[in-house]
């Protein structure tokens, strides 16, 4: 027995590693789902504050707008629960974003400021080779006048003569331009402009449309940030078109103010 004596001390030495080290393999995994849980709960709460924090500001958009400062960015704070939402507003006076087939893009004119002058329109970014292989054609419907008598004029351009296409009475454009976009054209504007409507053809167009003087606003990039008391920060951002968006149907329906006269 006595030489067995430092055998039995081995056995128990080692018995009560393993049992330490499979506690301690369950107490870290415990305390990895611990955390994991509570960073998933912290990062939903604050992911639930900033959108809370954008659809506060977007309930106010007007209002907002209406600050001198805003296209230099304007800032809200909003409070969501217990967490506070930097909201973040930012109004442009340059129109620009991607139009899908089938879709259309819409241009406040009617301000303010009232737009004057040209409109320049660009479209096909160089940088996108589903845009910039054939470039998209478009057509251009803007919408003028005084209210009960509104008009509207049409432009067709074309970006080339690509198999397939078959677009009689469409004007020609350049589409050669080696900068930010493919294609480009100059459009006139009428007296009283009210709205500019643009639809691609045949593929999608990212599109922006500037003046030879200042244009009303016609988005807003609204973000909104916020953070837990543990530190843990979402934040989550949308850009706001200034003038709604008719669906691409109105380009085909009769409208009128007044009564119609047959």
């Amino acid at each position: 027995m006595k030489r067995h004596k430092g055998q039995i001390l081995i056995l128990v030495l080692l018995v009560v590693v393993v049992a330490l080290a499979v506690g301690l393999s369950v107490a870290s995994r415990n305390i990895t789902n611990l955390r994991t849980s509570t960073q998933t709960e912290q990062s939903q709460r604050a992911f639930s504050a900033a959108e809370g924090g954008v659809e506060d500001v977007l309930s106010r958009l007007s209002q907002i707008a209406s600050n001198p400062n805003i296209t230099t960015g304007v800032t809200e704070n909003v409070a969501v629960g217990d967490i506070i939402a930097r909201v973040d507003v930012k109004g442009s006076n340059v129109y620009q974003t991607t139009i899908e087939e089938g879709s259309v893009g819409q241009i406040d004119l009617a301000g303010p400021p009232s737009a004057s002058g040209n409109l320049i329109i660009e479209w096909a970014k160089n940088s996108d080779t589903v845009e910039s292989a054939q470039p998209a054609s478009i057509e251009v419907t803007q919408v003028y006048g005084i209210s009960p008598s509104y008009l509207q004029k049409r432009y067709a351009y074309s970006s080339g003569p690509f198999v397939g296409r078959d677009e009689v009475g469409f004007s020609s454009v350049s589409c050669a331009g080696s900068g930010e976009f493919k294609c480009s054209v100059t459009v006139p504007l009428e007296a009283n402009p009210v709205l500019l409507r643009i639809r691609p053809f045949w593929v999608k167009a990212t599109v922006r449309v500037t003046g030879s003087g200042t244009l009303p606003l016609q988005t807003y990039d609204v973000t909104s940030t916020a953070t837990t008391d543990l530190g843990i920060a979402r934040r989550v951002q949308v850009q706001r078109t200034a003038l709604p968006q008719l669906p691409a149907s109105f380009d085909y329906v009769l409208f009128s103010e007044d009564s119609i006269v047959k």
